[in-house]
């Protein structure tokens, strides 16, 4: 009879833990982001991802949000710079796309007076004629190898 007890007690105690609310029940458990969560301007630049919205990661769909508003946030100046540059990276060979996060991931753990130093000497060399930067890029390269 005892035994009987026990075990309907263990039975009862395992169904409830199965069956009893959590928290978060009834709550989005992935936290995706739904298409018609975004605004108006979002939806229109991410207008060819939304049949593949629902499929894409949380953290996928906020990046992607996030860089929307950015977009829709910039001149068309800033814009037509922006896709140059994204053809040009798009140009690039796999080695060259490594070398370039190799020194990105080198520059984020740069103290930042280091940073703002080679912030200051790139706009520098930004500003010497093209001529004087070309000069210098071949003396770095035959330097550098």
């Amino acid at each position: 009879m005892k035994k009987k007890k026990t075990d309907l007690l263990a039975l009862l105690l395992l169904t409830l833990l199965v069956f009893a609310p959590t928290p978060g029940m009834g709550q989005n458990q992935n936290n995706n982001m739904a298409w018609n969560e975004l605004g108006l301007e979002e939806k229109q630049t991410l207008a060819p991802l939304q049949n593949k919205w629902i499929a894409l990661s949380p953290e996928k769909q906020k990046r992607l949000n996030k860089g929307a508003k950015r977009w829709n946030a910039m001149i068309p100046e800033q814009q037509k710079l922006l896709k140059q540059k994204l053809q040009e990276w798009k140009q690039k060979t796999s080695k060259e796309k490594l070398i370039v996060r190799s020194q990105f991931k080198r520059f984020q753990v740069l103290p930042e007076m280091e940073k703002q130093s080679l912030r200051n000497s790139y706009k520098i060399f930004k500003n010497l004629p093209l001529e004087k930067q070309k000069s210098l890029l071949t003396q770095y390269s035959n330097t550098n190898g």
